[in-house]
């Protein structure tokens, strides 16, 4: 039996908040979701599962038909976002017509956040509703049996009269540590790159699934917060070393659970006497002075913060729980501490009524003094608070994205940004304008580069510069852009 598991291409995603000119060759993260699937399903089976990933070639559709050639598409497993269902639907056509009887299942974010649209997806014969390890792994055992994937927890499948079973809820695995970890030697891992880091070889991993917070901007899967075990981290930090990586960002929602949590985590790191770079996101609140200060002293160069916002109000609007006071002191720590910051920061929301508040909003910002910034437009995202918000105020229309989620390739407009103040010709022009203030000063490349530490790293900087070229090519009506 033959398994392959495909990332689809990036080619038709709804590119919301950052447009594809400027995320393409910035960076380029390893699907670690389909890496899990894998690990279960070689750990567990006598089978292999082999991943394939367009991403790291930037594969047009043609070019990726060509290369699914090569491959044996019996089962094959696809991992689902929502912004990136376009794609999904494409992927699942092109598998289709190479092989009209493969079986396909989808996975991931967007089938645990909307089941019930992604079970509906033209020709996907399956869809895991939460974690996939374990329901995968019985979904490869149902069909090397010939058996019918009705009682499999968690999976949700049509018959062959085309109605849809949808089998009982798999409760979800308290401890994490009961799933093996991705092998990184069975990817490309040396083509993932990502922006703002030291190390020649770098690469993700995540500590924990789901996030116990609710913000209202924000689209992630939040039905159960679990961590894993400090020293199982450790133990794959290892096996990263073991390939010649050197340095590994945590794309964790959240990374510190707690200040405690996270000193223990220096402590192990000290105690095994590990040496590697390493990042992670976070948010300012609970965030302290001791904690960065552990961090540097095992190995963190930089942490990245949901600021969204420099001044009060939209601190308040977005739910950060936190004053502009605690954001300059926290930045302030990691200059002193010397650990690299990166502050996130979202544009044109609804509470930037003027041109003149949203530039001044990126005026604040830079007395912040970070390393690095993600400027973002904000989107609102299907199924959160945003998105009811605008819906209600007849910004767009409150069924946009369920039609779009039913058919991804039906043309229908979801809003990428948020248009009650602001026109989508403002809104891009900001995002050139915080691009520029940030940038170019002086000082920002000064720093950059008397701090660069490899080749590679001066490679993913000019790849930021050339980023930020292409924006200024972009105009609101262009297919790429976020507005």
């Amino acid at each position: 039996m033959d398994i392959t598991l495909i990332n689809p291409p990036e080619q038709m995603r709804v590119w919301a908040g950052i447009p594809k000119a400027m995320a393409h060759g910035v960076y380029c993260f390893p699907p670690l979701g389909l890496m899990y699937i894998q690990a279960s399903v070689e750990g567990r089976t006598p089978y292999t599962a082999e991943i394939y990933d367009p991403v790291v070639d930037n594969l047009d559709y043609p070019d990726f038909e060509a290369e699914l050639k090569r491959l044996p598409l019996d089962l094959v497993g696809i991992s689902a976002y929502t912004h990136s269902l376009p794609d999904v639907q494409m992927t699942i056509n092109t598998v289709r017509k190479l092989n009209p009887n493969a079986t396909i299942v989808l996975g991931g974010p967007h089938c645990a956040m909307f089941p019930d649209y992604a079970i509906q997806l033209q020709d996907a014969d399956a869809i895991t509703t939460g974690d996939g390890e374990d329901a995968f792994v019985e979904i490869v055992e149902a069909y090397n049996a010939g058996r019918s994937l009705e009682g499999i927890e968690g999976v949700w499948f049509k018959d062959k009269s085309g109605q849809i079973i949808k089998n009982r809820e798999r409760k979800s695995t308290k401890s994490l540590d009961a799933y093996p970890w991705p092998d990184r030697s069975r990817v490309r891992y040396r083509d993932y790159y990502l922006p703002g880091t030291k190390a020649p070889l770098v690469t993700t991993a995540i500590t924990s699934r789901g996030c116990p917070h609710s913000c209202p901007f924000c689209l992630t899967y939040k039905k159960q917060y679990r961590i894993r075990d400090i020293d199982n981290i450790l133990d794959e930090m290892e096996h990263c070393l073991s390939l010649g990586i050197t340095e590994t960002h945590f794309i964790d929602d959240l990374f510190t659970p707690n200040s405690q949590w996270v000193l223990k985590f220096c402590d192990a790191v000290e105690r095994r006497g590990l040496k590697f770079n390493w990042g992670y996101k976070t948010t300012i609140a609970g965030t302290t002075r001791e904690q960065i200060r552990r961090c540097a002293e095992t190995g963190c160069t930089k942490i990245h913060f949901g600021v969204e916002s420099a001044n009060n109000e939209g601190l308040d609007v977005w739910g950060k729980h936190c004053d502009t006071d605690d954001v300059h002191r926290v930045f302030k720590w990691c200059r002193d501490e010397g650990v690299r910051s990166v502050a996130y920061i979202m544009l044109a929301g609804p509470h930037e009524r003027t041109m003149d508040e949203a530039i001044a909003n990126v005026d604040e910002m830079l007395k912040l003094d970070a390393e690095y910034a993600v400027f973002a437009v904000f989107s609102p995202y299907p199924g959160t608070e945003s998105f009811e918000d605008g819906a209600k105020k007849g910004l767009f229309a409150a069924d946009c994205w369920d039609r779009m989620m039913k058919d991804p390739l039906c043309g229908v407009e979801v809003p990428a940004c948020w248009e009650e103040h602001l026109s989508k010709d403002e809104i891009l022009e900001l995002l050139k304008i915080a691009h520029r203030k940030f940038y170019l000063r002086p000082k920002f490349v000064a720093r950059a580069v008397s701090n660069l530490a490899s080749p590679q790293e001066f490679k993913r900087l000019a790849g930021g510069a050339l980023s930020i070229l292409k924006l200024e090519l972009l105009n609101a009506r262009s297919r790429t852009a976020p507005v």
